[in-house]
């Protein structure tokens, strides 16, 4: 059993349904910032996806690090490629998290803006359907998910109709595909710093994902035909605090390794926003490059990791 809300995207979108199912959106966003998502992806798409990266962490410690951080041609360097374990902090006071990852995000040749350009990707001879099947899954989850969730989001905080078309008609995506190792695969306790991150589990019986709620930490289990959403610090803030972007963490104490599969949405890459009452004014980049620092450079952790006890 889990506690979270529970929102149909179907329902959002349909007229029948569409304003009882936002007032329950309102509710998740501004008493939990997390909930599950009923999204529509085909289950063989998702499948084939964490198959696909399954196996990309079982090659050799030396071809997975042929496309690690150095070998990416983008800014920030960390946005992309391979980190093995222990290169991630997402708490100082726990230190680099015990799992590997790989980060891509939306191929775009020649853009050298920040979190922008092409990904160093394994081709099938080295990753079979590794990144056909990311990308691919990539496409729908911008295409299916991302609109119709900001669009509804954007609503509630009564901005103008053209603002989601206005600042996420290119947004900047960070895609991550994380495989945290049976009995201590850990992520610290942080927030997530974007507009909010969409994150699909694979369906084990051990639930990993912790929120924090009502004082403790409540598991977020994955559930079958469901995604996690949680809201970020940069809606936080547009929101004038009203919507919470909500501290986590991952405890993995399963028997086999745990794949997941997040995607962290941010607006355009150039936009500069302010929150509805005027109360904030932020520029996007800004925020993540800060954020990288602190996460890559500093060591102190992501979002409002120090704020956490």
């Amino acid at each position: 059993m889990t506690t979270l809300p529970q929102i149909s995207l179907a329902k959002l979108a349909a007229d029948a349904t569409r304003h009882e199912e936002r007032e329950r959106l309102r509710l998740a966003c501004e008493e939990y910032g997390f909930f599950y998502l009923e999204h529509g992806i085909p289950k063989k798409q998702i499948a084939e996806a964490i198959q696909a990266s399954r196996r990309f962490f079982t090659l050799p410690q030396s071809t997975k690090e042929r496309y690690g951080h150095a070998t990416q041609d983008v800014y920030p360097a960390t946005a992309r490629g391979y980190s093995p374990l222990y290169g991630e902090v997402l708490h100082p006071e726990a230190g680099p998290d015990p799992k590997e990852m790989f980060d891509l995000g939306i191929e775009k040749e020649g853009d050298r803006r920040p979190f922008a350009g092409c990904t160093r990707l394994p081709d099938d001879a080295v990753a079979p359907g590794f990144a056909r099947s990311l990308l691919a899954l990539q496409a729908t989850v911008i295409n299916e998910v991302v609109p119709q969730l900001g669009m509804a989001l954007a609503d509630l905080l009564e901005l103008e109709e053209s603002w989601f078309r206005r600042h996420f008609s290119a947004p900047t995506v960070l895609q991550r595909v994380i495989r945290y190792p049976s009995s201590g695969g850990t992520a610290g306790k942080h927030t997530d710093n974007g507009f909010f991150t969409l994150l699909l589990q694979e369906e084990l019986p051990t639930r990993s994902l912790q929120v924090w709620f009502g004082e403790r930490w409540v598991p977020a289990p994955s559930l079958p035909d469901t995604l996690v959403v949680n809201l970020g610090d940069m809606l936080q803030a547009l929101s004038d605090n009203r919507f919470k972007s909500t501290p986590h963490q991952v405890v993995h104490t399963g028997p086999t390794d745990r794949i997941s599969l997040p995607f962290f949405i941010y607006p355009d890459i150039d936009a500069c926003l302010t929150s509805r009452q005027g109360k904030q004014t932020f520029s996007v980049a800004e925020v993540m490059l800060r954020n990288f620092e602190s996460i890559w450079e500093t060591r102190d952790g992501a979002g409002r990791a120090r704020e956490l006890q």
